[in-house]
């Protein structure tokens, strides 16, 4: 072949020992196997997170889970919903219902002084609970 050039089994031709297109490739799609177990790897650790939790937070987007996570330790220890903007039921006074965004609220009941999680639930069925919604 002129200038040296062979052809090599794949197909392509070149100087060298090997396909370097071939070796690029190979070392791409070995990348992109490393990086999708990796992701599958993390998506499977954060799903192992949720068994830790007292409510399921499962329906919360992630950012909404780690602020849940946050207030739900603190609101158990503290007592102190009022700091996240919490607020009792006005036709349930032992219902607290905390914000923890325009769509989503976290929902406790005050049992003779201890605050028990309920449930974390997007504003529109926190509205579905009020008597005569519905």
């Amino acid at each position: 072949m002129a200038g040296g050039k062979k052809k090599f089994p794949c197909g392509h031709t070149g100087k060298g020992q090997y396909c370097h297109q071939c070796a690029q490739l190979e070392e791409a799609k070995k990348q992109k196997t490393a990086e999708r177990i990796e992701r599958t790897q993390e998506r499977e650790a954060w799903q192992q997170t949720f068994a830790q939790d007292v409510i399921d937070l499962r329906k919360l987007p992630p950012h909404l889970v780690l602020k849940a996570r946050k207030i739900l330790a603190d609101v158990c220890q503290t007592k102190n919903y009022i700091q996240y903007k919490g607020k009792r039921l006005n036709y349930d006074r032992t219902m607290i219902s905390i914000p923890l965004s325009r769509e989503y609220r976290l929902m406790f009941q005050d049992r003779d002084g201890e605050f028990h999680p309920l449930a974390a639930m997007s504003h529109e069925d926190y509205n579905g609970t009020k008597p005569g919604a519905g």
